[in-house]
Formats: structure tokens, sequence, C-alpha cells
């Protein structure tokens, strides 16, 4: 077999990794405003339940590393793949049965395996990346943003032909278990080495000590806002339109279009960043980002939210990827600095449901966008952070 048919392989299941974790997510957000009616829970109760998707996914990363190396890839990702679609499945009804305690653990045991699903679709994407001649990360994340845009169109569609909640869950875990599971046997089997004592001592070594250092930390935290900007806009943002006077299929429609610019603009990605590189490119991503959710939080008054919606998804779409690429710069601290950034995504995750919902409880949801807004500002002025790494020899 030649080596490109493999890379091929090797990337589509890579990208078949984004996209079923986004078809996931996509799934249950996209229908946030639903399952906040269903369950008869107000904003900062939602706000505390959207948090245990990523409390689930802490749970998860913090053994990442560990499984897959023990495993491998293909094993890992088809037990969590099974444990994704179930649990997705259950939470349908779950919530169409206006089951609290039911629908909480079902989206912790969606997010715990969607943690690992993040680090074998970082790792496995980074890897066949440094092994193609062509730069092919940004559009492995780009398949991210098909698979939201896909599950927000379908989630609209659904909704405006009154199709319950139960049936829609169902149908996404059916697609996504057997997706996920197919996209693992594109993985090369990854042996793991027998190793010394003195090797794993390292190993542990190294992976506490990035948490010393200070690149490390400061891409952590521009890390930490643009997923704070992403989330924010996944969870609370349909139910802004919502609560603006959107029909829930109109808000799942704004969200689609939300994801479109994201996609559009990860898949051409690469060029930006020959163009102008990668501190630049990661410089105007946060600029952006700040300017859309400007307008956005304004939008009551002025009655441009699809143009914050646009911005917005353009500001962020590249950022987060970008951030990633700078933690992999030195090949051989690749795997704990990605792990750590990994945490450091579901740390923040975990963030943006009780924060901005209970700012949102006391004021506006509108308002409670300020939070991840200051973020984005403070990114910008420490995005420097990203310029390549100069590895000493």
């Amino acid at each position: 077999m030649t080596k490109t048919p493999r890379i091929g392989l090797w990337f589509a299941g890579a990208s078949v990794i984004f996209f079923t974790r986004a078809f996931l997510f996509s799934s249950w957000v996209s229908r946030g405003p639903e399952v906040q009616q269903a369950l008869h829970i107000n904003t900062a109760q939602m706000g505390l339940l959207s948090m245990l998707y990523p409390a689930g996914g802490l749970a998860g990363i913090l053994f990442a590393g560990a499984l897959v190396h023990r495993f491998g890839s293909r094993n890992v990702n088809t037990t969590i793949a099974i444990v994704a679609a179930t649990s997705l499945g259950l939470l349908g009804f779950a919530v169409d049965s206006g089951n609290f305690l039911t629908a909480s653990i079902c989206l912790f045991f969606m997010g715990l395996p969607m943690a690992l699903n993040d680090f074998i679709g970082n790792m496995e994407g980074s890897a066949v990346d440094k092994a193609s001649k062509r730069s092919l990360f940004p559009a492995i994340h780009g398949s991210f943003g098909v698979g939201m845009l896909l599950a927000a169109s379908i989630a609209s569609y659904l909704i405006a032909q009154k199709v319950s909640i139960t049936t829609s869950f169902f149908m996404a875990a059916i697609l996504i278990g057997v997706l996920a599971v197919a996209a693992g046997f594109a993985f090369p089997e990854h042996k793991a080495p027998d190793v010394s004592d003195a090797t794993k001592a390292k190993n542990k070594r190294q992976a506490l000590a990035v948490w010393g250092e200070k690149r490390s930390l400061i891409l952590a935290v521009l890390g930490f806002s643009f997923i704070m900007a992403e989330m924010t806009a996944g969870t609370w943002m349909p139910i802004a339109l919502t609560n603006g006077g959107y029909s829930g299929a109109e808000a799942a429609s704004a969200f689609g279009v939300f994801w479109i610019v994201i996609t559009i603009a990860r898949l051409i990605g690469g060029f930006i960043v020959d163009l102008i590189g990668r501190f630049r490119t990661v410089l105007f991503s946060a600029i952006f980002t700040v300017a859309g959710i400007l307008i956005f939080m304004t939008s009551e008054m002025t009655g441009l939210q699809m143009l914050g919606i646009c911005i917005w998804g353009l500001g962020i779409s590249l950022g987060f990827p970008l951030v990633v690429s700078s933690m992999g710069d030195d090949v051989a601290m690749a795997s704990p600095r990605v792990n750590m950034i990994i945490t450091v995504v579901y740390i923040s995750s975990i963030t943006v449901g009780p924060a901005l919902g209970a700012l949102g409880q006391a004021t506006s949801i509108y308002v409670a966008f300020g939070i991840p807004l200051v973020m984005m500002v403070i990114t910008a002025i420490f995005s420097g952070a990203t310029k390549p790494l100069v590895i000493k020899k």
C-alpha cells in the first residue's frame, strides 16, 4: 500500500471523529430551549445542567492519555462511541418525560467519552498532519464545523416538523455510533511500547512540568478564552434568540449560520495562516470575536443579530486550532501539552454554564455575554504567545 492512500484514510478517520463529536453536541444544544421548557427549569438551572456535559469531559480527559496508550486509539474509540451514542439516545427519553435527574446523568456520560474523543481526534489529527506534506489540521477541525452545521440544520427541520426530542436524539445517536466506530478503523495501529520505570517516571514529570511553563500557561488562557466564546454561543445563543422573539426553528437556523461561517473559515484557514502568519491570525481572530460579541450583545436595540453571529463565528473559527498547533511546536512535548490544553478546555466549558446562567438570571443573557468578551480582549493582548517556538538543540 502506498503512503498517500493511507494518509488519506487516516485523514478521513480523524475528520469523522471531529464531525461526530460536533454532531452530538449540536444535536442537543440546538434544542436547548425545548430542553429547558420540558424540564421546567429557569436560566440559572439551565446553566447548571449545561455544566454537566463538560464536567463529564473533565473527568474523562484525566484518563485519556493513559487509556489510549494502554489500549490504542481504535479500541478506546469504539468503546466511547457506544457510550456517547447510548447516553444521547437516553437523554431524549429523559427530557420528554421531564426527568431532570436522568437527563443530568445522561449529559455527564455524554461529555465523558467526548473528552476522550477530543483527545484522540487531536492526537491523530496532529499525527497525520505531520505525516503529510500538506497542512491538514485546519481542515480536520473544519469537519467539526460541518457536524455542528448539519446537526443544527436537521434540528431546525425536525423542530418545524414537530418531531419529538426523543426521536430526534435517538436518530442522531444511531448515526453518531455507526460513524464514530467505523472512523476508528482508519487509524494506524499504535502499539504501546514496553517502557521502563524510569521512562514512566520521566513521562509523569513532563506531564506535570507543562503546568509550570509560562508559554504553555499563556496559551492555555488563550485556548480557554476561545472555547469559552465558542461554548457561550453553543449553549446560550439559541436561548438568547428565542428570548428575543425568534421561534425555536429560527434560532436553530441562526445557529446553523454561525457554524457555516466557522466551517468555511476553517476550510480556507491554512491559506490565511500562510499569508499573514499564525500570530497575526490569532490576533485578528480575537479582535473579530470581540466585535461579534459586542454587536450581538446590543442586537436587541439594533436588530443586527445575524451580523453579530457571522462576525462572532468568523472570529472564533481559527483561534483554538492555532493555539493547539502552538502547543505542538515541540514534538517531544506535544502530548502532555495537548493534554493540558484539552483539560483547560473542559474547565472553560464548565464555567460557561453556571457563570453565564447566574448572571443571565440576575440581569439578562445578553449582558452575560460580557464575560467571554473580556476574556477575548485578554486573548488579543497576549496573542504574541502563539509565535513559533524556537527549540534549542
